[in-house]
Formats: structure tokens, sequence, C-alpha cells
């Protein structure tokens, strides 16, 4: 097994959002369209014989029914503006059904910036738990002296923290566990896993750089598929063998 294995096992189980006797604006189901393109689903448009109920979208894998939300519910959540300003709180806002069930098996590309924005929020998370194992994946280590700090606050924290990357980099004492491997999946991988401490969600980002400074993976809060990732680099980068921590 290998990270690359496990991105290709998500980007394989693409689903299907068939949205069923449509009325709405071209532009409408154009946006809806972008919006899953990226994700790893296909959009399709059907009608049922009667044509009713109207606008009304399936999640499929397949035969196996996953979902059903409106479209309307999709449109609203999908705006910027509705996100922001369509709810007064938290608890409020109706979250499609649809949308909820995708989270898990996002596959998509990202530029450096969303990538460095997606990563953010698994830092920030392992931060506010303080507990738990971190382990993230910067290609190369000199592409991380600009985030030493935020990681040297995460590990002073209380979070076991694992960074890898090709040594071209002379990294200063931390509390970190370095990985310095130079094989290809460490120089083509970016990934940030935290494993949480029980009672906290894990949640992962891995993707491969397939092209120069565009990244194709997936942003999971699926248990099992976290596991797999942590597992595979336990197994791959042990401690004892490869890696070097700084007093």
């Amino acid at each position: 097994m290998s990270l690359a294995t496990i991105i290709g096992s998500v980007e394989s189980s693409k689903k299907t959002l068939t949205l069923f006797n449509t009325d709405v604006p071209d532009h409408v189901l154009d946006d809806i369209e972008t919006h899953f393109d990226i994700q790893n689903v296909s959009v399709e448009r059907g009608r049922t014989e009667r044509g009713i109920p109207e606008n009304f979208a399936v999640l499929h894998d397949g035969s196996e029914y996953i979902a059903t939300s409106s479209v309307a519910e999709l449109r609203r959540t999908l705006a910027f503006e509705g996100r922001l300003l369509g709810a007064t709180d938290f608890e409020s806002f109706s979250y499609p059904d649809v949308l909820r069930h995708v989270d898990d098996t996002i596959f998509t590309a990202y530029g450096k910036r969303r990538m460095i924005l997606a990563s953010r929020e698994i830092e920030q998370r392992a931060w506010r738990t303080g507990g738990g194992e971190l382990h993230a994946g910067f290609q190369r280590l000199s592409l991380l002296s600009d985030q030493w700090d935020v990681y040297e606050k995460i590990a002073d924290g209380g979070t076991d923290t694992h960074v890898y990357g090709v040594s071209d980099w002379e990294l200063p004492s931390s509390p970190h566990v370095v990985h310095d491997d130079d094989v290809p999946e460490i120089r083509n991988v970016w990934f940030v896993l935290f494993d949480a401490p029980e009672g906290a969600a894990d949640c992962a980002l891995l993707a491969e750089e397939r092209e120069p400074n565009r990244f194709y993976g997936f942003w999971t809060y699926d248990s099992d598929t976290v596991s797999r990732i942590r597992s595979h680099l336990r197994e791959t980068y042990p401690s004892a063998d490869t890696a070097v921590t700084a007093p």
C-alpha cells in the first residue's frame, strides 16, 4: 500500500448526483455541476415518468441510494451569500443531506493556496484539542521553515507531532519527530493528518502533486480512512529507524 494507492481508492469510488425534473435557470445547474465536478461526483439530469416531484436531487452509487435533497437547498447552500447570511447561528443552518454524504469522499484539484488553507484547519484543530497525533508531509522540509513556530505551539500543547519531507533545511531543535525521507511519495504527496484523542474528530487531507502546483486528493473526517493513512505512515516511516527526535 502507498499514499497514492489510498488516493486512488477514493478517486475510483465516484458517486452520481442526478437532478430530476428541473425547471431552474441553466446557470444554477451549471453552478451545481461545477461544485461537484471537483469532488469526484458526476452530475446527470433525469425525469420521472410523471415529472414530479420537481427539482430534487438524488445522490447514488450506481443503483444504491445514498441521500436526497431539493435543488433549492443545494442552490442556497452553495451560494456564498446564502452560506453566510442565510443563518443567524450554526444550529439553525440547514446542511443538505446530499452535501453531508459527499464530505467524506471529496476528491479534488487544489492549487497551493487552497492546500494551505485546508491544512490550516487541521493544524488549528490539533492545537485546540491538545492531544492525539499530527502527521504533516511538506514534500521538502524547507517548506516548513515559515510554519515552524506554528508546529512548535502544536507540539508544546501536547500533540504528538510528526513532520515529513526531503531533508534540504537544517531544522532547529524542537519537540517534533522529524522524518527526513527522500522517497517519491514524500517528495510528491502533501498530507496533514490529525488522529484525535477519544471524544474528538479525526480528519485528514491527502493529495498528490500530479502537475506543477496542482494537487489531486481528498479531505476526510472518516476515521477508517484516517486510520489507513496513519497506519501506512507508522509502518513505512517508523520513528526508531528513520526519524530524528530533536532534543
